[in-house]
């Protein structure tokens, strides 16, 4: 549901805003080729589209409220920084925990809109984006944070955000939107890494320097120069893909809509198929320090490989069926999940 502010009333809804018209999207079964009849959690799937002409809020401008649960509303992404865990949500929600996500404090922004990813390239220097074009940055670890947008985005939906060092990082989102900065966000400048205005959900970095952009229509970009050029990878596949998982000497994981799941050798070049039988949209996908390559997404499912992703075995923890949207690797080993119902610790056998 959408209330009348144009908030996600729900985590099954988003809006987007083009003039003075706005789109509400419902996340349901309904897109060609998935199962027909319920509603689903994504982190940025656009199906249901209903055009509403409403007022223009001013949602952005407002500062974030101090809320007991924050660490259990809604949260869509979350980062190790090496001295804590930063996660972001719903109402711009900033929470931080130092003790491996057992407790959590939030910090207060000057947004209410939702936060969709962050990123922190060292412990102190971080970046969150979000919806009204709504970019933060913060210098103290994320216990204050300041806006580096100029406020006038209402159009923009940035989906997610990679600084590979304190100065240079990228803002990605729906409709082709592609930002980068080279000095730390006081200046961003827009590019465009395909003529298609499809929606970029992740953009990623590997270990070798590459960066990665996935998107939908089967849309998966990689650079090898810092994100100047850009050539597309022919994943067999025309559905949405929502991250990747860079591996080493060129082998690359990709992951999407209805348990897609590819891998790749040769830097993009070729690929196999490792769909699961479990047709659930995948979210996230992160790589723990035993090598064990870990995949979320809708119902909780979950999905392990223990040989560099040639293989995935479907895995639910018990009594766990929350959907996931971002997945974290916590110090001590605990696997930190976000989603609907915030950030959850889970025992990973």
């Amino acid at each position: 549901m959408i209330d009348w502010a144009g908030r996600a009333a729900s985590p099954f809804a988003t809006v987007f805003r083009r003039g003075t018209k706005y789109t509400a999207c419902l996340v349901t079964h309904a897109q060609p080729g998935l199962p027909r009849g319920g509603t689903y959690f994504a982190r940025h799937a656009l199906i249901l589209c209903l055009a509403l002409s409403v007022i223009p809020f001013l949602r952005s401008q407002e500062t974030s409220e101090l809320a007991p649960l924050a660490a259990h509303a809604l949260l869509l992404d979350a980062v190790n920084t090496g001295d804590k865990i930063v996660a972001v949500g719903d109402h711009g929600n900033v929470v931080i925990s130092r003790d491996n996500g057992l407790t959590w404090t939030q910090s207060i922004t000057p947004t209410r809109v939702l936060l969709t990813a962050v990123s922190f390239p060292d412990p102190q220097h971080g970046w969150a984006v979000g919806h009204n074009g709504v970019i933060l940055a913060t210098s103290d670890g994320g216990a204050t944070w300041q806006r580096q947008d100029d406020g006038k985005g209402l159009e923009t939906v940035l989906l997610d955000v990679r600084f590979l060092s304190p100065s240079t990082g990228f803002a990605v989102g729906a409709y082709g939107k592609f930002l980068t900065t080279s000095n730390g966000g006081k200046l961003w400048t827009p590019g465009k890494p395909a003529e298609e205005e499809v929606h970029y959900n992740r953009i990623n970095a590997g270990s070798d320097g590459e960066l990665y952009l996935a998107g939908e229509s089967g849309t998966l970009l990689i650079s090898q120069d810092t994100g100047k050029k850009w050539t597309k990878a022919n994943v067999p596949y025309d559905g949405s893909l929502f991250g990747t998982l860079p591996l080493e000497n060129g082998g690359l994981i990709v992951y999407g809509l209805r348990g897609h799941i590819f891998r790749s050798e040769d830097h993009g070049v070729s690929w196999e198929p490792q769909n699961s039988e479990i047709k659930v949209l995948i979210m996230s996908g992160i790589r723990l320090k035993s090598g064990v390559l870990l995949l979320a997404g809708q119902g909780g499912n979950f999905f392990v490989s223990r040989d560099s992703g040639h293989t995935f075995e479907p895995w639910k923890p018990a009594d766990f069926g929350t959907s996931v949207a971002g997945l974290v690797e916590a110090n001590d080993g605990a696997v930190i999940t976000v989603g609907e119902a915030g950030a959850v610790r889970i025992k990973f056998p």
